[in-house]
C-alpha cells in the first residue's frame, strides 16, 4: 500500500527552499508514522511523504513518479535494501538515498555506502536529529544551482552572515585564514549564485591576476633596468651641475646643514646655479641610478614569476545576496550547525527493529 502525505507544519519551515519528495520504502507500520512525526516536530522543509512497504512497490514509485530522496530499510520482504541499491544502479536512477539499518549492522552500512547510499542511520538511535539533519540537507542541495558543493555555498552562507556585502579581492583575504576551500572555486560559486538569482554582482575595477593560477594577490617586483638587480632604494636626488655627480639628497647632506657633494668633495653653493634637484630616482644594489625600474610579479600563491604583458586582469566585483539568496544560504549555516536538541519536554523517539 502506498500512503502519501504533505507536511502539516504551520510554522518554522523555510519558504525559500522547494517542497521535497521523499520516498520512504519500509514495511513496519509504526516506524512509517515515527519518522512523519519527527519530521513535522523537528523539520524546516516542506516535504511530502509517501511510503511504501517493499522494494518491488518502491522500485514502481520511481518509474512513475519524481522524488528527491529514498529513505531505505535494510530488511524488506522480497527485497533487501542493498538488493535495491543494485537496482538503482542498473536503472541508472542517480536519487539520493539514505540507508537505514539497525545496531550491530554496522558493515551492511559499509556496503550500503559502497554500493551508492549517500549515508546511514542506525535504526535503534534514541535521538533522530541526524537523520532531520541528512534530509534538510539534501533539501538544500536540491535547491542550490547545479555545479555548487555544499562546502563552497557553506562557507559563502559563513562569510555573508557576517558582511552584507564583499569583494572577490576581500573574499581571497579572508580565504586566507581558512583554506578547506579554493578560491577558484569560490569564485565560480559566487558566479552560479548571480546566475541563479541568489546574488548581485557590481563591478568595482580591474586587478592583476596570475596567469597560473588566477590569484589576485601577486607580489610586484621591481628590477634595475641595467643590470636586474632587485634590491632598490628610492629618494630625492641632487645632481651636482659642475662634475656631474647626481645621488640622492641624504648623502649630500652634512650634519651643520651643508651640501656637499659626494663625488667631488665639493660644497653646493645655489640652487639652480651650480646643483639641482632631480625627480625623485631609484638606485640598485650596483649603483645604478634611474627614474624607473622594470616591473615584474611573483605570484604569492603558486610561487611563479611573470611580466606585465603575461599578467591577466579580471574584473572584481562586489557580490551580495539577493533576498533568495540569503534565505538559502544562511538555512544552510542552520543545517550544519544543528545540535541534537535534547528537549526534556519532548518525547524520545525510537523507530523499532524488524
Amino acid at each position: 500500500m502506498v500512503i502519501s502525505e504533505v507536511s502539516e507544519q504551520s510554522s518554522g519551515i523555510d519558504e525559500g527552499l522547494s517542497r521535497i519528495r521523499i520516498l520512504y520504502i519500509e514495511d513496519t507500520k509504526d516506524d512509517q508514522i515515527i519518522l512523519r512525526r519527527l519530521l513535522e516536530k523537528k523539520s524546516r522543509i516542506d516535504f511530502e511523504l509517501v511510503t511504501v512497504s517493499d522494494g518491488f512497490e518502491g522500485l514502481r514509485m520511481i518509474e512513475g513518479e519524481d522524488f528527491d530522496l529514498i529513505i531505505l530499510d535494510y530488511k524488506l520482504p522480497g527485497m533487501t535494501g542493498l538488493e535495491f541499491l543494485d537496482r538503482l544502479k542498473k536503472q541508472n536512477v542517480t536519487i539520493p538515498v539514505i540507508f537505514v539499518t539497525g545496531k550491530g549492522d554496522e558493515r551492511i552500512a559499509v556496503e550500503a555506502m559502497k554500493r551508492g547510499a549517500k549515508d546511514y542511520i542506525v535504526k535503534d538511535e534514541a535521538d533522530f536529529d541526524r537523520l532531520i539533519r541528512a534530509i534538510e540537507e539534501v533539501a538544500l542541495e536540491i535547491s542550490l544551482p547545479k555545479n555548487i558543493r555544499v562546502e563552497a555555498a557553506l562557507y559563502l552562507a559563513d562569510l555573508f552572515s557576517a558582511h552584507e556585502v564583499l569583494s572577490a579581492d576581500e573574499i581571497e583575504w579572508l580565504l586566507k585564514q581558512s583554506s578547506y576551500v579554493r578560491f577558484e572555486e569560490i569564485l565560480l560559486t559566487l558566479d552560479e549564485l548571480v546566475k541563479a538569482g541568489f546574488a548581485d554582482a557590481k563591478p568595482l575595477h580591474s586587478a592583476v591576476a596570475c596567469p597560473f593560477c588566477g590569484s589576485l594577490k601577486p607580489s610586484l617586483l621591481l628590477q634595475c633596468p641595467q643590470c636586474g638587480s632587485g634590491q632598490l632604494s628610492k629618494g630625492e636626488a641632487l645632481e651636482h651641475m659642475k662634475c656631474g655627480g647626481v645621488d640622492f639628497r641624504f648623502n649630500f647632506q652634512r650634519d651643520n646643514g651643508e651640501l656637499i657633494c659626494p663625488k667631488c668633495g665639493k660644497r653646493l653653493r645655489q640652487l639652480g646655479v651650480d646643483y639641482r634637484k632631480v625627480s625623485s630616482l631609484y638606485k640598485c644594489s650596483n649603483g645604478h641610478f634611474f627614474s624607473l625600474p622594470v616591473f615584474s610579479f611573483k605570484c604569492l600563491e603558486c610561487g611563479k614569476a611573470f611580466d606585465i604583458d603575461e599578467a591577466c586582469l579580471k574584473t572584481i566585483h562586489q557580490y551580495k545576496l539577493t533576498k533568495k539568496g540569503r534565505s538559502r544560504l544562511l538555512f544552510e549555516l542552520k543545517v550544519s550547525a544543528l545540535k541534537p536538541k535534547g528537549d526534556a519536554e519532548e518525547p524520545q523517539f525510537s523507530i523499532g527493529g524488524n
